[in-house]
């Protein structure tokens, strides 16, 4: 199949099969089976909206390893010392985890930097603009996750919801990431990337909504 087709069939992919997670969820049958399979279906979801970039020289890539190390030494001390989140620790939803910390969580700071950054690209001019506005959409993303993540076993603060500095965090380190992709700049878009964002927040806003209804 052509990859531009292929492309163009995607968002309806990814609405069938993010349907298809929150049924499994919100049944108590299968919801062991979800909760098992979401390190798995996350790959598989960053693998595939990834598979459509067309910009893989050497500035960009590497700048994207850096994130995908960098962010996973950053959660691995946060979660050893609780002085950057505050207190949390990750559940078996992200498993395997190496020494407390998920090994796919570098790769997703990097897909979500990703996506934030090809909408940030699309709304605003200026340089400042585009780094505030790709952070504002990553604590956006992070406090949608935050609700739900304790019931989807993905990860969960010892005091409830987190403290404020962790949303500060998140808004620091994003900025510095998206700061090195204004140094390596995308010159291309991926529409199949930015769509995901959006499905995954539509997402975490349903198991959200069900959780609270009738689990809590």
């Amino acid at each position: 199949m052509d990859k531009r087709r292929l492309e163009s069939q995607m968002p309806a992919a990814y609405i069938r099969f993010y349907s298809v997670g929150a049924l499994l969820f919100m049944l108590p049958y299968t919801r062991n089976l979800f909760i098992s399979i979401t390190s798995l279906s996350l790959l598989l979801a960053i693998s595939s909206a990834l598979f459509f970039d067309r910009d893989l020289r050497h500035g960009p890539l590497a700048w994207g390893c850096f994130i995908v190390v960098s962010s996973f030494i950053l959660e691995y001390y946060g979660v050893a010392t609780g002085g950057i989140f505050g207190q949390y620790s990750y559940g078996r939803g992200l498993a395997p985890l190496a020494g407390g910390t998920p090994l796919i969580i570098g790769l997703n700071w990097l897909f979500l930097i990703y996506c934030t950054h090809l909408i940030a690209n699309r709304t605003c001019r200026t340089v400042a603009a585009r780094i505030v506005c790709a952070s504002l959409l990553m604590v956006a993303y992070d406090v949608a996750a935050e609700w739900v993540a304790p019931y989807m076993q993905m990860w969960s603060f010892g005091q409830g919801y987190p403290p404020l500095r962790n949303f500060a965090v998140w808004f620091g380190a994003s900025a510095v990431y998206h700061s090195g992709f204004e140094l390596f700049p995308l010159r291309h878009d991926n529409p199949p990337a930015r769509f995901l964002y959006v499905v995954q927040i539509l997402f975490f806003l349903i198991i959200g909504t069900f959780s609270q209804i009738f689990i809590r």
